[in-house]
């Protein structure tokens, strides 16, 4: 008895909670009163088929084929789950009414298949469509509504959100699913038995709707009360026990049940729950032969201020139109004569009163909803992203804004305030520190207001006009860098600017050869000098470095408060042995910027070094394009000479650490690339060997001085890098 007496009362203390006078509503939860349904036509335009007052469309709801309302389980911002419960149609039900009451010629053929687009606004989007649905995401996969999603012992399983706690995944497939995420998914058999027990349903777009958080007893945050509590009182369950407390508050609505592939990737799903719909705008694939009988007249409006009242009258020039107003985005209430609103203790030049108005007739298209305020409006003006110091700034009108408004409002234009950075407040302008050219309709700063970069705001302050803003960022120009020609590689790369101030908030990235950008660190930057910025040498030193080694990289120094925000350096880490200046150096820079040869330490190159058989024969099969060889002794370079050797490059059994002759790597080399020589004489006293020739006359290798090649010195670490540069742009 006590039980039955607890339950009673959780349910009637939530009755009475749900019944008491709500407090007053945001915009965001102004319901419709009237529905606008538009389509495209073949010449793109969108025509009015038909006003529908909500209570129409709520004579035209209806329940399930077992007459009770409609669930609906959507999932939000895990934990919390959110069950709906209504009363409504389908999409293609409200076409059919449409196409039963509208008088417009061709409506007949309106359908909603496939593709066939449904684009919606809702009161609080002013004016634009903001959601759209093709009929084939709506009606083509099956939807359910999945009671298990309530567990009244344990709620949502926040683990069951493939990405973690904080990401559920958006627009996972089941084939996705499956492959990418179900053998790591704990939570598999749970869904499949909620699945199990899942009600297919069906999208509809309700008239009456209720709505609320499962998992929470009170969401003050929220339009939606929390009824966990209320579900306890039912057993555990959730349908069928709202049937008595269903709202209209939430109409018109769109509802979208749950999919298979939503419950399996735990896609949060409220979101596609659209409230507050009243105006539609079908968009089919092949556009209906519905032609426009017109384009009705924008309204408009006529404002009389005497003392705190004031009246506004509307007018359109098209006959037969009708107006609609509101004064929150959503032009609902029909117009049938003037409006008189109490502005007493309202600041109207900050503070204007704005109304929003459209101007409709069916079979006709119109300007759609407009924005009207009182005191006027300022023209807009095209978008100022930044200025610079010291320089003048424009501001021009938009293309749109007419002579005679641009006009009306210089004549009536007072005076102008701006606030600088680091400032506490606005301060007038005096007259000779701006310019007006109504010809070109531009308003023009004089550059010396803009001392320090930051933010800059105007006001524009006109008689009968509403306070017009507009602000900018002002920056100053980027200084010039300087690099060194190269830095040794470990040690600290220092750049230099001209200006003091350059460092602060400066960022700095690095790309590498392979075109891998990565942010350094602040920690690892020396900025403390005037005019310089140091890459310190603990940086080279991480794992993690994006500059591990020897080689060129490009520096992208960023940084916002200057123009340009971006500016690029390339930067060269080479060997301490390697001189800027010297000959071999581009050859080895980039070839160890690129992997191809190593230093013999972190710093050091030792370019007059003599190359070695196991080092010569790796260098040549990797360019030539035989790869890299897997060791097949114990020597690291076995594989490479076993691979030279049967190539027939070189003899077999040679000692890999024995210095090669410059005769021996260009034999090796010709054969690798099968290079043969056109030449009839040498340029060398020295040797006539066709390998040497034909590298010569490829421009592979040169000789020691023009007529002598020595065939029989060693190659240097130097030589050989200038040879394999030169084979990769032949083999490139």
């Amino acid at each position: 008895m006590k039980k039955r007496l607890l339950i009673l009362l959780l349910c009637l203390a939530l009755l009475l909670a749900l019944l008491l006078p709500a407090q007053a509503k945001t915009i965001a939860s102004a319901g419709a009163q009237n529905v606008f349904f538009y389509a495209l036509n073949a010449e793109g335009k969108s025509v009015l088929l038909k006003v529908i007052p909500l209570s129409e469309l709520q004579a035209l709801a209806h329940g399930q084929a077992d007459g009770t309302n409609y669930c609906i389980s959507t999932t939000d911002n895990y934990p919390t789950t959110q069950y709906c419960e209504g009363r409504g149609f389908t999409v293609m039900e409200l076409l059919d009414h449409v196409k039963s009451v509208t008088i417009v010629p061709g409506a007949d053929g309106l359908s909603f298949t496939g593709g066939d687009t449904l684009r919606l606004m809702a009161t609080d989007s002013y004016g634009n469509y903001t959601r759209s649905w093709t009929a084939e995401q709506l009606y083509s996969v099956k939807r359910y509504y999945f009671e298990g999603l309530y567990d009244s012992a344990h709620g949502w399983k926040t683990g069951w959100e493939v990405a973690g706690e904080d990401s559920s995944k958006f627009g996972v497939t089941l084939e996705d699913y499956y492959k990418n995420y179900k053998d790591s998914d704990p939570y598999y058999e749970d869904k499949r038995a909620v699945f199990s027990s899942g009600v297919e349903t069906t999208v509809i777009l309700a008239t009456e709707s209720y709505s609320g958080r499962t998992t929470s007893e009170t969401l003050t945050a929220s339009t939606e009360p929390g009824i966990a509590g209320y579900i306890r009182a039912n057993g555990g369950t959730v349908a069928g026990c709202l049937s008595s407390v269903i709202s209209a508050d939430y109409a018109l609505r769109l509802t979208l049940p749950m999919t298979e592939a939503d419950l399996m990737a735990a896609h949060r799903t409220a979101y596609d729950n659209f409230k507050w719909i009243y105006n539609l705008h079908l968009d089919m694939e092949n556009a209906p032969a519905i032609p426009s009988q017109g384009t009705v007249a924008e309204p408009v409006p006529t404002f009389t201020l005497e003392g705190d009242a004031l009246t506004v009258a509307f007018a359109c020039a098209t006959p037969g139109a009708s107006i609609y107003v509101g004064d929150d985005g959503a032009p609902q209430t029909l117009y049938t004569g003037p409006i008189t609103l109490d502005v007493g203790g309202r600041d109207l030049s900050s503070d204007p009163v704005t109304l929003y108005a459209t101007a409709v007739k069916e079979g006709w298209d119109d300007a759609g909803i407009l924005t009207f305020k009182y005191p006027g409006m300022a023209p807009a003006f095209q978008t100022v992203y930044s200025g610079m110091t010291g320089e003048d700034l424009s501001f021009t009108a938009a293309s749109a804004v007419t002579a005679e408004d641009w006009a009306a409002w210089t004549k009536a234009l007072l005076f102008v305030t701006m606030k600088a950075p680091d400032t506490g407040g606005y301060a007038t302008l005096a007259a000779d520190r701006y310019r007006i050219n109504d010809e070109t309709k531009t308003v023009t700063f004089d550059g010396s207001l803009f001392t320090e970069t930051g933010s800059y705001s105007f006001i524009f302050h006109a008689s009968r006009y509403a306070d017009k803003s507009l602000s900018v960022t002002v920056k100053r120009s980027a200084p010039a860098l300087t690099a060194e020609e190269a830095y040794v590689f470990g040690e600290p790369v220092t750049l230099r600017y001209d200006g003091e101030d350059y460092g602060s908030g400066l960022s700095v990235y690095v790309t590498d050869a392979e075109g891998n950008r990565s942010l350094i660190s602040a920690s690892y930057l020396e900025r403390g000098t005037a005019g310089e910025v140091t890459i310190r040498e603990e940086y080279f030193r991480l794992a993690s470095s994006a500059m591990s080694r020897t080689g060129a990289y490009t520096l992208e120094l960023v940084n916002s408060r200057f123009v340009p925000s971006t500016q690029t350096v390339t930067l060269v880490l080479g060997f301490a042995d390697v001189p800027a200046g010297s000959w071999y150096f581009p050859y080895v820079t980039e070839l160890a910027s690129l992997g191809v040869v190593n230093g013999m330490s972190e710093s050091t190159f030792e370019p007059g070094g003599e190359l070695t058989f196991g080092q010569a024969m790796r260098l040549l099969l990797v360019t030539a394009g035989y790869g890299e060889q897997e060791r097949s002794g114990s020597h690291w370079a076995s594989g490479y000479m076993d691979k030279a050797a049967a190539e027939g490059l070189i003899p077999a059994g040679l000692d890999p650490d024995a210095p090669i002759t410059r005769l021996q790597f260009c034999r090796a080399a010709a054969k690798a690339l099968s290079a043969e020589t056109t030449l009839t004489a040498s340029p060398f006293t020295d040797t006539e060997d066709p390998a040497v020739l034909a590298l010569y006359e490829m421009g592979i290798i040169n000789g020691m001085t023009p007529t002598a090649f020595e065939p029989e010195g060693s190659l240097t670490r130097a030589q050989i890098s200038a040879i394999i540069w030169r084979i990769m742009r032949l083999e490139g």
